[in-house]
């Protein structure tokens, strides 16, 4: 598929199923859980410390959802994915591993560059004139890495193996297939739209107490459901 054919499908899907848009945005809602009671003035104490624990929760299973979504795209089928609170939890974790995983990587290669540049402990002429040389190849590392991380979200929604997705060999194969340059045109649109997004419905957190709650709903819903949907469009062609 094209890009403009992936965004077309992607951005129409939240809003195929209203009733699941809004059941998937009640799980925005409790895995922000934080952030709501925090808007009625919970900052501290046993309530701020719960919401919390409720939200990461609800985080992990927000994240296994979006597996099936991605799946459910790969796949070609316009349904939304049922919910199942374990299952989504337990695939919410695996995502969570491949996250932490792909960071990893760049991040103790950053430290050794920033080491083998003498970035560390040197004078400071050398210090600026190392940092420059050792930020330009840490970024294109993050980006590289983000890249992979994408693609192998997509891997594990495909084969349900974790293993799979953390074969950077496996993973880079299918982002040669999809196209690096198509993979990075197609995270600037996410962003682009993802921030748009925000602005427009952030309106809402303006209605006091329920505006919050609202805009999270929406939001997170939204969020969720297009950004799965057009990775997991754009994976079906790897």
């Amino acid at each position: 598929m094209s890009l403009g054919e992936i965004f077309s499908d992607a951005l129409k899907y939240p809003f195929s199923d209203i009733t699941n848009f809004l059941i998937v945005g009640v799980l925005a809602v409790l895995a922000s859980l934080s952030s709501v009671v925090a808007s009625f003035g919970f900052q501290e104490g046993a309530i701020a410390l719960l919401a919390t624990i409720i939200g990461f929760v609800f985080t992990l299973i927000l994240s296994g959802y979006g597996v099936e979504v991605i799946k459910k795209g790969i796949e070609g089928s316009n349904a939304f994915p049922d919910i199942d609170l374990k299952g989504n939890l337990i695939d919410g974790i695996k995502a969570l591993i491949i996250g932490i995983v792909y960071m990893i990587i760049p991040s103790i290669i950053a430290i050794v560059l920033m080491l083998v540049f003498g970035v560390l402990g040197a004078g400071l002429d050398h210090v600026v004139g190392s940092l420059g040389i050792a930020s330009i190849i840490i970024i294109i590392l993050f980006i590289l890495f983000g890249i992979f991380e994408i693609v192998a979200l997509a891997k594990f929604a495909d084969t349900k193996d974790l293993g799979a997705a953390l074969n950077i060999g496996g993973v880079l194969e299918d982002a040669k297939k999809i196209g690096i340059l198509k993979i990075i045109i197609f995270v600037i649109i996410v962003m682009i739209i993802a921030v748009l997004a925000t602005l427009i419905i952030s309106l809402f957190a303006a209605i006091p107490y329920i505006g919050v709650i609202i805009a999270t709903l929406v939001l997170g819903a939204f969020a969720t459901l297009f950004a799965n949907r057009a990775l997991g469009l754009l994976y079906a062609d790897a």
